[in-house]
């Protein structure tokens, strides 16, 4: 079995805590890094307002840290996976949310992976699991302007798939908008649910204002890393509201807002 062993946790859990301590403190004696860009600040943004999104159909599980060990070779290896959301239906029927701001069509292709990958690692434990990808928009290329870059003198080789390509091309994902999305089981189905920027700022509400949505000093687009064992990565406003005023002021905002996107 590739995972002999997995089990989810809320953030609380003290061997938990050991893990993330052992991290900070191995990055403690390391060189400086360069602070967050402004693009990878509105994914953390956006995933609070998300999350809150989903509070319409769902009671999101606190226990949404994953720990698992994995076989490679003939060794087993401890890792840690956190969830953007996770909903416990039942015992034995969960639900698990990804999510993503981006502009290029392959970052779906990397949220598709990742959540495959948790279903499989979660299937270990329960039989059922649902997946939702939750995709912003950030500018997605459409038809008039990938025939506007094929025509230019540095066109590439090869077209970059509009979302509507990319959808056809996965028959397997249902593709919904924000708007028309409705919690209903959709068993062998990935769902993607598609959000403009504009449905973002309708969600912020009053803390329009703090999101970070100027990336016109960024040179390329900010790719989050991959879920390792060396490596912790959190945007959860659980985790960062004490450090993060950004996410503290969403959350503010969004608890004495009523109205949330329909």
């Amino acid at each position: 079995m590739r995972y002999p062993r997995v089990r989810i946790h809320a953030v609380d859990d003290p061997q938990y805590r050991a893990y993330i301590a052992n991290i900070m403190a191995s990055k403690s004696n390391q060189r400086a890094i360069r602070p967050p860009s402004n693009r990878s600040l509105f994914g953390g943004e956006a995933e609070v307002l998300l999350r809150q999104w989903l509070t319409q159909w769902y009671t999101l599980s606190e226990r949404r840290f994953v720990e698992y060990d994995e076989r490679i070779g003939r060794q087993l290896i401890r890792k840690y996976r956190e969830l953007d959301a996770m909903v416990e239906l039942s015992g034995t029927h969960l639900h698990v949310f990804e999510m993503k701001a981006t502009s290029q069509t392959r970052s779906i292709a990397r949220g598709i992976r990742q959540l495959r990958e948790t279903q499989n690692i979660l299937k270990t434990i329960c039989p059922r699991i649902e997946c939702t990808l939750l995709l912003v928009d950030t500018g997605i290329i459409n038809a008039a302007e990938v025939a506007e870059l094929m025509a230019s003198d540095d066109a590439p080789h090869t077209a970059p798939l509009t979302l509507p390509e990319y959808m056809a091309a996965n028959p397997e994902l249902r593709l919904w908008t924000a708007a028309d999305y409705t919690a209903q089981p959709t068993p062998q189905t990935l769902n993607v649910v598609v959000f403009q920027l504009a449905d973002i700022r309708q969600l912020a509400g009053d803390a329009v204002e703090t999101l970070h949505l100027d990336w016109s000093d960024e040179l390329e687009e900010y790719e989050e890393p991959e879920p390792v064992v060396e490596r912790y990565t959190s945007t959860s406003a659980e985790n960062e509201s004490d450090d993060n005023p950004l996410a503290a002021a969403l959350q503010r905002a969004l608890k004495t807002r009523g109205d949330v996107l329909s």
